[in-house]
């Protein structure tokens, strides 16, 4: 449950370290990002971020997203398990804005080990599928981090934050191209968020809104 996990792979532990495990969701925004009308690269497009209240989840985890959210549920393998995934997402100025959650089998509530697999691998997938390099062992898997990674069209830069909980993994992504994050009002994103735990934790170097 890593991450947006959505191949399934073989047995045992290679389901959580496998690079190929990589989820649909990530793979699907960036496709959405090169394809969409407003280019990553057309300053000219003048976009309006209309913010709107977004909930996800069961346990009252709320964000804004851009524009009206496009929803989608796949099923993500995960160990024994399998997650239905729904990932809201909205783009505005060349910037894809999504946030995603998936409920936890009840008896995940009292394992913490497994749960702690799933936000690690969550985080490598991310990495992964934006073509870069996982972080090492020392890394806290909720915290923000910023991935500069390539997409079908070039350079892409992805922002994201993962949250398991006792009884839900959920994800906030953003992804940008070349200087898009630049010209786009991250901050109220990454402001508006809250997770049921209250927590807003961001890596080293990562600015907070």
């Amino acid at each position: 449950m890593r991450g947006h996990a959505l191949i399934g792979i073989s047995c045992g532990m290679r389901r959580w370290r496998r690079a190929a495990c990589a989820p649909w969701p990530v793979r699907r925004l960036v496709r959405r990002l090169a394809a969409g009308g407003c280019a990553i690269l057309l300053v000219a497009c003048s976009p309006t971020f209309d913010w709107r209240p977004v909930a996800f989840g069961q346990a009252g985890a709320a964000g804004v997203l851009p524009d009206t959210p496009q929803a989608q549920t796949r099923p993500v393998p995960f160990g024994d398990q399998t997650l239905s995934l729904t990932m809201q997402s909205a783009r505005a100025g060349g910037v894809l804005f999504a946030l995603g959650a998936a409920e936890l089998p009840a008896g995940w509530a009292a394992d913490a080990r497994v749960r702690q697999r799933l936000a690690r691998w969550a985080v490598e997938a991310l990495y992964r599928n934006a073509g870069a390099e996982p972080p090492g062992a020392d890394f806290d898997p909720e915290q923000r981090f910023v991935i500069r990674g390539r997409g079908p069209q070039g350079p892409v830069r992805v922002e994201a934050q993962v949250r398991v909980t006792a009884t839900e993994w959920l994800e906030a992504i953003v992804i940008a191209g070349p200087d898009a994050d630049a010209r786009a009002p991250l901050g109220d994103f990454w402001l508006s968020l809250r997770w049921p735990d209250g927590g807003a934790k961001a890596a080293p170097g990562v600015s907070r809104p």
